[in-house]
């Protein structure tokens, strides 16, 4: 991980920890949707790359009714290279995850789940004032913590993705 000062603007912009860490969070509370505990801690490796990789985020099934692994045999193409855009976006996501959890945007269960809190009300006007791709991420995201929690277990679902917990 590249010091802070030291990041390229490019990726200090794209990939900074806040922003990062309101998608693992915006992904945690579309995981509880349907009233489950938090979103396993490993599924924020998953749903960061997915959302972030805008021509995979444009792809995506507009409801959770299509099951994830169907949608990857029908589009391979968004599969191939996914693992190692997640091994790389790895050290990043730790990052958010750490900043999100100190800064009070999520907390972590006994079961290394991240358990998101309320809507920040920063959120509303971040959101209000943010470009379109911003908006687009967020609720993606949201969508993806749904689809995860549709998929099944968290080993097949990280077997679907080519990566490993």
């Amino acid at each position: 991980m590249t010091v802070w000062a030291a990041r390229s603007r490019e990726e200090a912009y794209l990939l900074n920890p806040s922003f990062c860490g309101l998608i693992a969070w915006s992904s945690a509370v579309g995981y509880r949707g349907d009233g489950r505990s938090g979103m396993p801690y490993v599924l924020a490796f998953l749903a960061v790359p997915l959302t972030l990789h805008k021509p995979t985020r444009e792809a995506l099934p507009r409801g959770v009714r299509t099951s994830m692994p169907a949608w990857i045999e029908e589009n391979t193409y968004f599969r191939v290279g996914f693992a190692e855009r997640a091994r790389s976006l790895a050290p990043f996501v730790r990052e958010a995850l750490l900043f999100g959890a100190v800064h009070g945007l999520f907390a972590f269960d006994d079961e290394n789940r991240i358990v998101p809190a309320r809507r920040p009300r920063a959120l509303s006007r971040y959101l209000r004032e943010g470009t379109d791709e911003v908006k687009e991420c967020v609720g993606e995201a949201e969508f993806i913590g749904k689809w995860l929690a549709a998929s099944g277990s968290v080993e097949t679902t990280m077997a679907l993705w080519g990566v490993k917990p």
